[in-house]
């Protein structure tokens, strides 16, 4: 067992035994300690909160409170099958029944804001089918564990990699809502945008996805409000504007995206737990 799973079955383990309010409690501790060793991350989340608080040197404690969010998004995530009603406020439920009106599917766009993993299964316990792409842990036990608990909240898991378009398109046109992160490219295959007053990288894939399947995109977050308490919000509908994976209409529908995502970002920033740079 590597140090990383060795870390995060511990973190499963407490979360599930411990009082909740003890399991956020020492979730919080441990990453005040993570965050002191931690350079490379809180270089990351500098930079990161730079551009969203459009100032060039974030207070300390908005970088250990980024540390600390995850925490809490671990604990959440680890625990959400144990707690039959948190607290949920919904704004924009009406965008997501017109797409299921239509008989169609989506593509449910968020970002490592929040907790886009509670988001996904509070969405499931709706009564919704829904399938999200994750990107697979480079240890494998780690991987295992995260999918076991996906899993076990009824969420159909698509790893991210060579087969991953062709099963995401498929759900699609079941009728299925697809769960993306949209604020990370991983594959190499990014599209430049204007965000944050600069040029990132974002993903293609979503905007592709959307045009091939012809299903809207809802950009879609999960924002936390309190201890198991949270507001899901869900945008208005980005319609497919053209054809396949035309060149004009990529970036034009990745853009529109970036924007709303911008817009949640700069309204919660340190619930953007994000421990690379942006894109660019």
């Amino acid at each position: 067992m590597s140090a990383k799973h060795a870390g995060y079955h511990l973190a499963q383990w407490l979360s599930q035994r411990l009082p909740p309010a003890a399991a956020f409690r020492f979730a919080e501790r441990v990453t005040d300690l993570w965050a002191r060793g931690a350079p490379r991350e809180c270089a990351a989340i500098r930079g990161n909160l730079s551009l969203a608080l459009e100032a060039a040197a974030p207070e300390a404690a908005l970088i250990r409170e980024v540390f600390r969010n995850f925490g809490r998004y671990l604990v959440e995530f680890f625990t959400i099958h144990q707690t039959p009603k948190p607290v949920v406020s919904v704004e924009g439920y009406d965008h997501l029944l017109d797409a299921r009106r239509r008989g169609r599917g989506a593509v449910l766009l968020t970002g490592h804001l929040g907790n886009w993993e509670v988001g996904a299964v509070l969405l499931r316990r709706m009564g919704l089918p829904v399938a999200v792409v994750a990107l697979p842990h480079d240890d494998a036990g780690t991987d295992r564990l995260f999918n076991r608990q996906r899993h076990r909240c009824g969420l159909d898991v698509i790893p991210l990699g060579r087969d991953a378009a062709r099963r995401s398109l498929q759900r699609l046109r079941e009728g299925c809502l697809l769960g993306l992160l949209g604020d990370r490219e991983f594959g190499g295959h990014g599209l430049p945008v204007r965000a944050f007053r600069r040029e990132v990288i974002l993903p293609r894939g979503p905007a592709i996805l959307s045009l091939r399947a012809r299903v809207p995109v809802i950009p879609t977050f999960l924002i936390r409000e309190g201890p198991w308490r949270f507001r899901l919000c869900l945008e208005p509908a980005i319609q497919p504007d053209g054809q396949g994976d035309g060149t004009s209409s990529v970036p034009r529908l990745t853009q529109r995206y970036a924007q709303v995502l911008e817009r949640y970002v700069q309204r919660t920033p340190t619930q953007w737990l994000l421990f690379e740079p942006v894109g660019g």
